[in-house]
Parts: structure tokens; sequence; C-alpha cells
């Protein structure tokens, strides 16, 4: 009897309980949510970036590719152009072996036409060297190879003049090709190296570019794992409070099963008292209520 009278005070607490814990449950529900939506937010946004990001790197590293052919291409051009330098000098020093062989017999304007070649054949030197030490800008380097190629050619022409022997005027001939080939690799290494530094500075503007981006989508990833650790957080607190919701459930059903079998057997006490007190009253030949009658016929006492 003491258990029926009490009980109702703890399922009302349990009641209140329940509901402060709904509340708090509906709080973290909608923080975990909110939390969850800025984590995908975050996490779209450092994709998409990721994406741009990988399509300026294809181009950044095409650029280099073709600045990293035509710098092989220039490295080429100047081994040959040492080649034939070197080619250069030695047909140089056979064309001076040979000239001193044939000797001064020539006088008056061939003696000075001889002068001039040398003069002329000095500068062409001294241009070579200038072109080899000196760092000169695009201009100043084709500007000095038209200048070797007029030498040249006044050189060939003096050549006939003096008359020269036969095996002079082959090792002359030899000389102007191998010099038209080295102007040919100054003017592909100018060109090429003008065309690398392109493609240099435009992989520079599109490596700038990757790291600007790339310092947006780390700034977007660490939004992400921050929103994901509250959102974590959330739900744990959230699936702690459900569990502890679930226990007053629990709880609050098996003391309502409680109160319902108290009372089911404190009616059934009484029904089984009045009974017996009717049955009592029917022995001593007593009048019977309409209630008394009915109950004693339902429990098959008459």
């Amino acid at each position: 009897m003491d258990i029926t009278r009490n009980k109702p005070i703890d399922t009302q607490e349990i009641v209140v309980n329940l509901g402060r814990l709904e509340e708090t449950i509906s709080h973290l529900r909608k923080k975990r949510d909110e939390h969850n939506t800025l984590t995908k937010e975050a996490l779209a946004q450092r994709n998409e970036i990721n994406l741009e990001m990988n399509e300026l790197l294809v181009k950044a590293k095409e650029h280099m590719t073709k600045r990293d052919e035509l710098n092989a291409q220039v490295k080429e051009s100047k081994e040959k152009r040492k080649k034939f330098q070197e080619d250069l000098q030695e047909k140089k020093a056979l064309l001076e072996e040979l000239t001193e062989k044939e000797g001064d017999v020539k006088e008056g304007d061939i003696r000075k036409k001889k002068r001039l070649m040398k003069n002329l054949t000095e500068e062409v030197d001294k241009l070579e060297w200038n072109l080899q030490t000196r760092v000169l800008s695009s201009e100043e380097e084709k500007n000095m190879i038209q200048e070797l190629e007029k030498l040249s050619e006044r050189i060939n022409k003096l050549a006939a003049d003096v008359h020269v022997t036969t095996s002079q005027n082959q090792v002359w001939r030899e000389i102007s090709s191998i010099q038209k080939q080295i102007n040919y690799l100054h003017v592909i290494i100018i060109d090429s190296a003008k065309e690398s530094q392109i493609f240099h500075n435009l992989m520079n503007q599109f490596f700038q570019q990757v790291n600007v981006l790339r310092k947006k989508a780390n700034d977007f990833h660490k939004e992400f794992l921050d929103s994901k650790k509250i959102a974590d957080t959330h739900h744990k607190e959230f699936l702690n409070k459900v569990s502890e919701k679930n226990e007053l459930r629990k709880e609050l059903k098996e003391i309502q099963k409680e109160v319902r079998k108290n009372i089911q057997d404190k009616i059934r006490s009484n029904l089984e008292e009045n009974a017996q007190k009717a049955f009592t009253k029917y022995e001593r030949g007593e009048n019977l209520s309409m209630e008394e009658f009915r109950l004693l016929v339902e429990k098959g006492m008459i």
C-alpha cells in the first residue's frame, strides 16, 4: 500500500527529468546538425579548390616540360657550337700555316689586302671571344652575329682577290661554312633561350596561383576538421543523453508496471473481501444488493 502511494511521486520526477532530457537532446541535435552542415560546406569548398589547383598544376607542368625541352635544345646547340668553334680554330691555324708557307711573293696591293684579311680575321676572333665570354642582350648578340657574317663575306672576297693557293681556298671555304653553322647555332640558342624564359615565367605564374589556392584549401581543410570535431562532440553527447533518456523510460515503465500490479492486487484483494462478506450475508439469509449478488455469481460462489 505504501509503495502504491509513493510511486506517483517518483514517476512525476522521472517525467520532469525526461522533459529536460528531451530539451537537451533537441539542442544537441540542432548543434550537431549545424556543424555537420558547416563540415560539408568546408569539405565541398576544399574539394572544389583542389580540383582547380590540380588543373593549374597540369598547365604548370606542361609549361615546365616545354621549358625543359627548350633548355635541352639550348644545351645541345651550345655543345655543337663549341665543337664548331674548336674546328674553326683548327682551320684558322691551318690557314695561317699555309699562308706562312706561301711567303711574301706578292707585293703592293696584294700585300695590303693580306694585311686587311689579317685584321679582319682578328676582328672575327675578337667577336667570337665576346660572344663566348660576355653577357649580352638578345639584340646585342644578334647584331654581333650579323657583323660576323659581314666580316666573313669580306674575308672571302679578299681571299679570292689575292689569289691564294687552292689549299687555302679550300680552308677558307671550310672556315666560311663553319662560321655559318656557328652563326646559325647562335640564333637557335638565343631564340630557344628567349622562348624557354617565356615558358618558365608562365610556369612560375601558375605555380604562384597554385600556392595561393593551396593556402585557401588548407584553411578550408582546417575549418572542415574543426567543424567535424565539434559535430562529433555534440553527437557523442547527443547519444549519451538519448541513452540516458531510454534508461529513464525503461525505469518509468517498470514503475508504472509495478503500480498497475499493486493496484490490480489491491482490487483483487478488495473484491475477495467484498465477496466473502456478501457470501456471509447470503448464508445468513440476509438480503443482497445487486452488486453483491453479481459479485458472488462472477466468483461462482452461488
